[in-house]
């Protein structure tokens, strides 16, 4: 059973692996930010929109991950993701909390309801890479 369940994972793993080495094009490393954000079954819960994007902004990067994300993901998808950049953009640079956990509630209930979606394109695409010995 241990083996079945790593290797199923061999994507992940070695998504992982690419990431932390900063081998992943700049849209896939976006992407497995997302994904990894969005993971409510993570021990903190799943970080959500408001973490991933002020992370962003604090490494600088904000502008650009927007722009890959908004490169790669589908439809629905991206229209909520637009909902939640829009309305991070628009809570200024010190929100309150209860603002916070307002705001980003339902956008973040909806991609963790489509985390399965969400987890199907970046494997999509690290498997690509795979296959065609980018990774």
């Amino acid at each position: 059973m241990f083996w079945k369940k790593l290797k199923e994972n061999a994507w992940y793993n070695k998504a992982k692996k690419a990431y932390r080495k900063e081998k992943l094009p700049a849209q896939c490393a976006s992407l497995f930010d997302y994904y990894s954000m969005m993971d409510k079954k993570r021990l903190s819960g799943g970080r959500g929109h408001f973490d991933l994007f002020s992370m962003a902004k604090f490494d600088g990067r904000l502008d650009d991950r927007v722009k890959d994300l908004r490169s790669v993901l589908p439809e629905g998808l991206l229209e909520n993701f637009n909902a939640a950049y829009d309305k991070y953009i628009s809570l200024g640079d010190e929100p309150e909390y209860d603002d916070i956990i307002c705001a980003f509630n339902k956008f973040d209930d909806y991609v963790f309801d489509c985390y399965e979606q969400l987890r199907i394109i970046l494997k999509d695409y690290i498997t690509e890479m795979i296959e065609n010995h980018y990774l």
